[in-house]
């Protein structure tokens, strides 16, 4: 029994170089095409964080910062209408084989911040995140 090991994997950031009242959320993905013919079973799904959000000048509060896991997801894409599955990270245990499936999305996730004036956020930070997938006769 043949495996194709493979991994999606990128880096997204987010930096502002002045101060706001508002930082939108951080979201981004990759995607990775697959061999329908072969099951498929998602090894490992992991994100890191670095940097983060700085609130200061806000009423009633001291300075602080604001920093959240990542949220990611992979998506297995069917051939077959509504049966996509579904995985969500931090996960270092194998899914089960899947088939039929053509493509597999690595999307994150991090939450955007607001608050009123006078409060200022500053904001540098980013997120690395893979998902190793195999493929298997």
């Amino acid at each position: 029994m043949a495996t194709t090991n493979q991994m999606i994997q990128f880096f997204t950031e987010q930096y502002l170089a002045s101060h706001v009242q508002t930082v939108y959320s951080l979201d981004d993905e990759a995607f990775l095409l697959l061999d329908p013919n072969r099951k498929t079973v998602i090894r490992e799904i992991t994100t890191e964080e670095m940097g983060g959000v700085v609130g200061s000048k806000c009423p009633g509060i001291v300075p602080l910062g604001l920093t959240d896991r990542a949220y990611a997801e992979v998506q297995l894409v069917s051939l077959q209408r509504g049966k996509d599955q579904f995985f969500y990270a931090p996960s270092h245990v194998a899914s089960p084989a899947f088939s039929g499936m053509g493509l597999a999305i690595l999307k994150v996730f991090e939450v955007g911040y607001s608050v009123d004036s006078p409060g200022q956020l500053s904001l540098s930070r980013g997120i690395g995140a893979h998902a190793y997938i195999d493929q298997i006769d």
